[in-house]
């Protein structure tokens, strides 16, 4: 814990006059999975989550982490100077935020790591409080760290048409012909910008993108970076990330669409207020695959399915091995099956800490031993810069009859999930009860399904949309070639947890949808209790187990 850090930003709070400030775990660009060493957040409190931020006052530090990260918080940060305010499933990090913000409070946010739609929706609830909000254009915790912190060299490449499916020229012109003329697209989300490029890097830590802005009008997109880039195409246009600003500030009198999610505030400021402000949704452009990036994905989740037939091997001879053997191994089995990266830092979970669900710390010192259950949660990067991302809990040996009954339940909920008379006026939100409602009917109160059914999954592993979860934002209907994860998963602190993951893509076959697996890892026979399964959900098993191998 570095306390010079936190007498710094308390003076910071003095300086500037405001009582608090929330400490980010983005950068600027509003990525999920922020590298460590630029993470103002992991530098005040030491937590490794992916998100999770913080509220930083004279007297107390809060960090909020929803239901993923509970105990991963309570094991990683000091308590002495770190309230973990646990958010429920339920609860938003603007809803927990707005509970402990007093009235007449000065809130100090940092606006190139605060979106609008953020922005706008905290004004409101503090308004209600009389508290206000200052925009701070730096980020202190950045400024105290910017000696250590080293620059990144992006190696950027061109993926194959073949993969692709379309040219960023043939995107462009797909994106012109549904607008008229004197329009302007503004581009943040640095996946959405791989996506409209083809271009991808592997040089940001479990990610496939490159730093960089676009503005997309009627005559060319342009491409604001830092990076050198290859050759995109005839109507792209590269220039560097400083003269966004400028450009933007230039728009004048046009239709402008934005994204108030993935725009900061600090961007939003710089607009022209004579410009027509629309929401944008090109967004939607990547989360639709076409049938060549299906293909892709079912060659890329061959080879993540034969890179974890080492782990299965080794947890069944005789070898005691660690956690920390188990993830060396895997690693190592990733890239000779291909990977050219990978999607998020495995979780190799063993005994107990396969309750907590986003386990980061695999240990050399935990052995897994005979009856204890090992949870892989991987996925990897390979030529066309999409994700995979597949689980399975296994077990050491014996399972006693609490790990079957569990891992049963679990089974079943996919099983449901995925096999289920949908239609096409079925809607994600519809996954998730169904999964839920299994697991509510197959074990006690004790394990808790502390996350959502599922995600997006494409250029980055957690994509939005789709959500597959009880959100109001689940609620749309399920639409042909997108692909998401299907994961129950229950746990239960102290004893541990069973979470089983299958990347699906969704089709259409008349008026029904169906539930095609990426992923056919086979799932842990020695875990299963068939007398707990009805006729239906035994038929899909075992056709799932015969579809699937031991590669």
């Amino acid at each position: 814990m570095d306390v010079k850090l936190i007498e710094y930003l308390k003076n910071f709070l003095s300086k500037n006059d405001i009582d608090g400030l929330i400490v980010n775990s983005t950068n600027e660009f509003l990525v999920e999975y922020n590298l460590l060493e630029i993470n103002s957040r992991y530098h005040l409190t030491e937590f490794t989550g992916s998100t999770g931020d913080v509220l930083f006052t004279q007297d107390k530090i809060y960090l909020f982490v929803d239901t993923r990260y509970h105990e991963q918080a309570d094991n990683q940060v000091n308590h002495e100077y770190i309230d973990v305010v646990k958010m429920p499933l339920s609860q938003s990090f603007l809803n927990a935020l707005t509970e402990i913000v007093p009235a007449y409070f000065k809130l100090g946010i940092i606006s190139t790591k605060t979106s609008k739609k953020f922005y706008d929706n905290l004004t409101k609830k503090l308004q209600q409080k009389n508290s206000t909000i200052k925009l701070l254009n730096n980020d202190p915790v950045m400024e105290y760290k910017k000696d250590s912190i080293k620059e990144t060299n992006y190696n950027i490449f061109k993926i194959d048409t073949e993969i692709a499916g379309i040219t960023p020229d043939e995107k462009y012109t797909k994106i012109k012909e549904y607008l008229d003329s004197n329009f302007n697209i503004l581009v943040t989300s640095l996946e959405d910008i791989a996506y409209l490029t083809n271009l991808r890097s592997y040089d940001f830590e479990y990610s496939a993108i490159f730093p960089a802005k676009a503005i997309i009008n009627e005559n060319k997109a342009i491409i604001f970076t830092n990076c050198t880039l290859p050759y995109i195409g005839e109507y792209f246009e590269v220039r560097t990330l400083p003269e966004y600003e400028t450009a933007i500030k230039s728009i004048d009198k046009a239709e402008l669409f934005i994204d108030e999610a993935q725009l900061t505030i600090y961007d939003y400021k710089l607009i022209n207020q004579s410009n027509k402000i629309l929401p944008s949704y090109f967004k939607l452009y990547k989360t639709v695959k076409n049938d060549n990036e299906i293909a892709h994905l079912k060659h890329c989740f061959e080879r993540s399915d034969k890179a974890l037939k080492i782990v299965y091997d080794m947890l069944n001879s005789e070898t005691i091995y660690s956690e920390y053997d188990y993830y060396e191994a895997l690693i190592k089995s990733m890239k000779e099956n291909g990977a050219l990266s990978l999607s998020f830092k495995p979780i190799v979970a063993a005994g107990s800490n396969t309750s907590i669900i986003h386990y980061s710390t695999p240990s050399k010192e935990k052995m897994v031993n005979d009856g204890d259950l090992l949870l892989i949660d991987y996925g990897g990067y390979y030529e066309g810069g999409l994700a995979t991302d597949t689980t399975r809990t296994f077990i050491k040996g014996t399972p006693n009859s609490e790990q079957k009954a569990a891992y049963t339940a679990v089974l079943k909920a996919f099983l449901n999930a995925c096999y289920n008379k949908y239609n096409k006026k079925s809607a994600y939100f519809n996954i998730d009860k169904i999964a839920r409602e299994t697991i509510e009917k197959s074990i006690s109160e004790d394990f808790a399904f502390a996350h959502g059914t599922g995600h997006g999954v494409g250029i980055g592993v957690h994509e939005i949309p789709p959500r597959v979860s009880s959100s109001d934002a689940a609620k749309t209907k399920i639409i042909e070639n997108t692909v998401f994860s299907i994961e129950p998963g229950v746990y239960k602190e102290g004893w541990g947890g069973i979470r089983l993951e299958n990347t699906v893509y969704a089709k259409y076959e008349e008026d029904k949808i169906t539930m095609n697996s990426l992923s056919h890892f086979p799932f842990e026979i020695k875990l299963v209790d068939f007398s707990s399964m009805n006729d239906y959900e035994k038929y899909y098993y075992m056709k799932w187990q015969a579809n699937a191998c031991l590669l």
